[in-house]
């Protein structure tokens, strides 16, 4: 009896996983499965990383994308700064201890032993840790828009540490680069009336993710460069005059009270050539 039990029940599990999958649902139940065990929302969330320590030259670069995650999720850091004169001691040290894995920064070190570099893998496994990861159905469109952002980052630098930077070098540059980058990501940005966004406007997942906040670190970066001033004549430039939904994003995401904190805090280092 017993037995016959066990195989019904295990005819009824097997069933049930069959009309599951089967009904295109089979993601839903994983990602509420996933959510049931860790309390995080996501593809695959992870446990909490403990207090930070982020490791970076003294300006923002690649690493404040980094620090707004941490500031809006209150997560503990501390920062060691350094140099440009002093990188060449610091990074023959971290690569020794192997803190710096490609002799590179940003880099991270945790209370709870993690080691990690390269910036946008840093931001996704914090994104992990607090709850912020794509949902799995999602991951194409969260890895299309993180590369995209990349892609369009890496651009920028040769303009922006040219020996030759001027007013005119940077208007061309968003002429020529910067416009065109930003009518891409505004077909990829979240509809301001869209009503299953009604905690606010993000780009996957119809929540909060990590890469709203890459996002957010790319739209502000270039916000920043287009006012930059050379005491010339030359205007500054409203980058994202003429791209609505990308504009909506940038205030919106602006206005979420711990990020608005950070962006006025005096910690925070003003935009600069490094």
């Amino acid at each position: 009896m017993a037995e016959r039990l066990s195989l019904q029940l295990a005819f009824a599990l097997i069933a049930l996983i069959a009309a599951v999958f089967y009904s295109g649902k089979a993601q839903f139940v994983f990602n509420k499965i996933n959510q049931i065990i860790h309390g995080k929302r996501g593809c695959s969330p992870i446990v909490s990383i403990g207090h930070v320590t982020l490791h970076y030259f003294g300006f923002r670069g690649r690493a404040e994308g980094i620090r707004l995650m941490m500031e809006d999720f209150e997560i503990p850091y501390a920062e060691t700064n350094f140099s440009k004169a002093e990188w060449p001691a610091v990074k023959e040290k971290g690569i020794e201890t192997g803190l710096f894995t490609f002799g590179q920064v940003p880099a991270i070190s945790t209370t709870t032993g993690l080691q990690l570099v390269q910036s946008k893998v840093i931001m996704h496994h914090i994104g992990r840790s607090v709850g912020l990861d794509c949902d799995c159905s999602d991951i194409h469109i969260c890895e299309t828009l993180v590369f995209g952002a990349e892609d369009l980052r890496a651009k920028l630098s040769p303009v922006l540490y040219s020996p030759n930077f001027s007013s005119k070098l940077r208007n061309d540059h968003i002429e020529s680069v910067v416009y065109t980058w930003l009518s891409f990501f505004e077909k990829l940005a979240p509809v301001e009336d869209n009503s299953t966004n009604v905690n606010g406007l993000f780009f996957a997942s119809e929540r909060l993710t990590w890469v709203d906040y890459v996002m957010f670190d790319l739209l502000d970066t270039h916000v920043e460069f287009s006012r930059l001033s050379f005491g010339d004549d030359a205007p500054t430039v409203d980058v994202l005059a003429n791209y609505p939904k990308l504009k909506a994003f940038y205030e919106t995401f602006s206005s979420r009270p711990k990020i608005a904190r950070y962006l006025k805090a005096e910690r925070r280092v003003p935009f600069r050539l490094g």
